[in-house]
């Protein structure tokens, strides 16, 4: 480089990678559908970093190394190197991968419990971020929500779609089973929410109601895996799970539901009425394993009542039951 030049490394600051993965999301509308399969993979996988090259996230990704290329200088780097060297004062890549070279070796629990440890991390890095209370808000105001989810991770639409009925009404699990998905595709607004759940192999109605949901304007929510490059493609509203394997997502997806109902009750509150309403009924018509808990009642003194201590039944009560 001549000497008249200004040196473009001298001028360079530091950043950390929540800087870099903000610029990815702050430029996604400009990026074409292959720059959007780098800038999701480099959104979902910070730790990977420093040990990329054009080369290999070329492969990766499925581009050539020459969309890599144009890719790194739309953003304003002339290659890895420069972008390493920028990121180069963050350390938070160093913690998530540490755990992952305590992984290896011929224990394959120990190695289990790593990659599960991976994923669960970067669950709980997701609450808290634009994403995660977009999510949050949209699950509390919509008028509707309908949750679907397909092959061997269907129960984890079901599992999720119970949780949030414990929360608010109108929520509801949609098998598909009518063959027109009415529930979700019909009868939901643009002041409805759809929430799709799908990992890879994706199965092909996971795409296929993503873009119908998108195309009639009702709001989607995709969780998915960090390999579903084209989720950003159809909704902002996405949360990816890392998994090195299939089942290791089941465990970060659920620790991920159990952080947004967390979520919704902390912005709503005040749902242990409605709690207090299913238990009623499911008392009622179903039954609990013995007997029924009975409400503390408070005197007009303000002094706690507490309720008899009921033990087991004896034998006349038994008999009468």
């Amino acid at each position: 480089m001549p000497a008249w030049l200004p040196c473009r490394h001298a001028e360079r600051k530091t950043m950390t990678t929540k800087d870099f993965q903000q610029k990815l999301k702050d430029q996604w509308e400009v990026f074409t559908a292959s720059e959007q399969r780098i800038a999701s993979y480099l959104l979902q996988h910070p730790r990977d970093l420093p040990f990329e090259t054009a080369a290999s996230l070329s492969k990766r990704v499925g581009v050539s190394p020459m969309t890599v290329g144009r890719f790194l200088r739309t953003l304003g780097y002339e290659g890895f190197g420069e972008l390493k060297e920028e990121l180069r004062g963050d350390g938070t890549w160093r913690q998530l991968y540490r755990i992952a070279e305590n992984s290896s070796g011929p224990d394959t629990v120990s190695a289990h419990l790593q990659a599960e440890m991976r994923a669960l991390t970067e669950i709980h890095a997701l609450a808290g971020t634009k994403e995660w209370k977009a999510i949050t808000k949209l699950l509390i105001s919509a008028d509707r929500v309908s949750v679907a989810s397909f092959q061997h991770g269907a129960f984890l639409g079901m599992a999720f779609a119970t949780m949030l009925q414990q929360l608010r009404p109108r929520v509801s699990f949609n098998s598909g089973s009518d063959g027109a998905y009415i529930d979700m595709l019909l009868d939901s607004t643009r002041h409805s929410c759809v929430v799709l759940i799908d990992v890879r192999r994706y199965f092909r109605q996971f795409r296929l109601l993503a873009e119908e949901t998108s195309k009639r304007g009702i709001p989607l929510v995709l969780i998915t895996d960090s390999e579903c490059y084209w989720a950003r493609e159809l909704t902002p509203h996405v949360l990816m799970a890392e998994a090195d394997r299939v089942w290791h997502t089941y465990s970060a997806f659920m620790s991920l539901f159990s952080l947004l109902t967390a979520s919704i009750v902390h912005e709503v509150g005040g749902v242990m009425d409605r709690l207090g309403d299913i238990n009623d009924l499911r008392q009622k018509l179903v039954g609990y394993i013995g007997a029924p808990v009975e409400p503390i009642a408070l005197s007009l003194n303000n002094e706690t009542e507490k309720p008899a201590h009921r033990g087991a039944p004896n034998k006349a009560e038994r008999k009468r039951r």
